[in-house]
């Protein structure tokens, strides 16, 4: 029973320890999870803001000199008489010229404007074509002056450029009356802002994306690494359900999970744009990271988990062993009774293995009489002392122990000669404690070499023998059990 409290004992501890270190470890892993996921929304939104402001930067100056030239009186005069001046050169260069001016200075992809009264499409270099109500690529121009915006950004091929992919800045230009003159604005290409937002996806590991929505529909339908339509947002970030539909200007975060992804994004509308930044990052990178801390610290507890065991097994065992010898301790003698000293006898022989052992017992002369004639007290007395001497004559090289009554045994980590000798000296201890006492105490002893295969309960029909011997022989003396004397059955 004790046995079983002692295990149960350890057990909970043991399972203490583990619901410690797991609770710690659960306990740390929400706590990084949650700095983590705070790292990243800050990571993300102070990356969309910092791309808003630049990219809005960039695209206002376009935007104002797009006006600037929408509202040049020049260029409304100049539209004014546009349609009896085509043939003439000098006057048409005076366009071209103040086109080209505005391109040089700036530095932009191109500067055009297209005139409503003739379909005209100039840029600095000249007239790059004929805008046409049929021509698909022409369609943005229609669908723009239909729409009554005063401005709009679109994403088109610049066919003046070998249709390289461009930014437009499109503004409406009328006269004092109102009256629409036609349109004018500049191209830059879509490269000169994907850089900008290249380099925030290179050294911040985030993805972003453009979504035009403010202007007017055109033919171009591609993708390029940044621009996308919404259809392409949604297959790119794996996000369902719709995704734009905040145009508060007001960021917008959330959190979604995606081929075993979690992932931050944030979308920001900019009506001056009329555009959506799209910035999203998964927490791959930092749950890498954030995985080796969790492994750490599972194998520190592990680790740490062991040595508990180790340390609480250990102690849990010596101290089990010492409750198992207090138990078996012989109360009047000290000496460990017959069932510890079975327990010693097989640790005892184990450690000692290809070694000679002397294995001896033996009981008190006469010690019926002396019960019978000084009483029991006496005769305990008698036996704790007897048992005080053979401690002290074997003095650690060996283990003794009651077996009962006035019978003792033990085993020597000795040959049988060497045995003798102790025991001899053990007797003559006796015999001088009792030299000026009314009464002597001997004993009568049996010795025998041990046997490694041989269980404690044959030892003992062996030296019981031997004793016996002694006894018959006058006592007081040591019989050496010998295997050609008798054979233990």
């Amino acid at each position: 029973m004790k046995k079983h409290f002692l295990l149960l004992s350890n057990l909970i501890i043991i399972l203490a320890l583990m619901a410690g270190f797991a609770s710690i470890v659960y306990k740390e892993t929400k706590s990084y999870q949650n700095l983590s996921e705070e790292y990243l929304e800050n990571i993300v939104g102070l990356a969309n803001t910092d791309v808003s402001r630049q990219i809005e930067s960039s695209m206002t100056k376009p935007v104002m000199v797009s006006k600037t030239m929408a509202n040049d009186e020049f260029l409304k005069q100049w539209f004014s008489h546009e349609r009896e001046n085509q043939k003439n050169d000098l006057y048409m260069q005076q366009l071209y010229s103040y086109l080209s001016t505005y391109k040089e200075k700036y530095g932009y992809t191109t500067v055009f404007c297209i005139s409503d009264q003739t379909g005209n499409y100039y840029v600095q270099d000249g007239l790059s074509k004929v805008i046409s109500v049929n021509n698909e690529h022409d369609v943005w121009y229609y669908n723009f002056i239909s729409s009554g915006n005063e401005y709009d950004l679109q994403i088109d091929t610049n066919e003046a450029k070998g249709n390289v992919i461009t930014v437009f800045i499109n503004f409406r230009m009328e006269d004092g009356d109102g009256k629409l003159l036609g349109v004018i604005g500049v191209g830059l290409e879509v490269s000169d802002l994907e850089s900008i937002i290249r380099y925030y996806e290179e050294n911040y590991d985030l993805s972003m994306y453009i979504v035009n929505v403010g202007g007017s529909l055109n033919s171009f339908d591609n993708n390029t690494d940044v621009f996308v339509s919404e259809e392409e947002l949604a297959r790119r970030t794996k996000v369902e359900g719709k995704i734009l539909t905040d145009f508060s200007g007001e960021s917008k975060l959330r959190w979604y999970t995606a081929e075993n992804r979690r992932i931050c994004l944030i979308t920001k509308y900019d009506a001056t744009l009329g555009w959506y930044l799209i910035v999203e990052r998964d927490m791959n990178s930092i749950s890498s990271s954030f995985r080796k801390g969790i492994m750490d610290n599972v194998i520190f507890m592990l680790i740490s988990l062991a040595i508990c065991i180790i340390v609480v097994t250990t102690v849990f065992l010596n101290f089990n062993r010492r409750i198992i010898e207090i138990e078996n301790i012989d109360e009047l003698t000290g000496l460990p009774n017959r069932k510890l000293f079975s327990m010693k006898y097989l640790s005892f022989v184990s450690k000692n293995q290809g070694r000679k052992k002397t294995f001896f017992m033996f009981d008190v002369d006469n010690f019926k009489n002396i019960n019978d004639i000084h009483g029991h007290l006496f005769g305990n007395a008698i036996l704790a002392m007897v048992g005080e001497r053979l401690q002290n004559t074997m003095n650690g090289s060996g283990i003794a122990a009651r077996w009962g009554g006035d019978e003792f045994v033990g085993i020597l980590d000795a040959t049988l000669d060497e045995a003798e000798d102790i025991l001899n000296q053990f007797m003559d201890t006796l015999r001088n404690e009792n030299k000026e006492s009314c009464y002597h105490i001997t004993v009568s002893a049996g010795i025998a070499e041990i046997s490694e295969t041989l269980s404690v309960e044959q030892m003992i029909k062996k030296v019981d023998k031997a004793v016996y011997c002694s006894k018959k022989s006058g006592k007081n003396q040591i019989t050496v059990w010998k295997k050609e004397d008798s054979q233990v059955k």
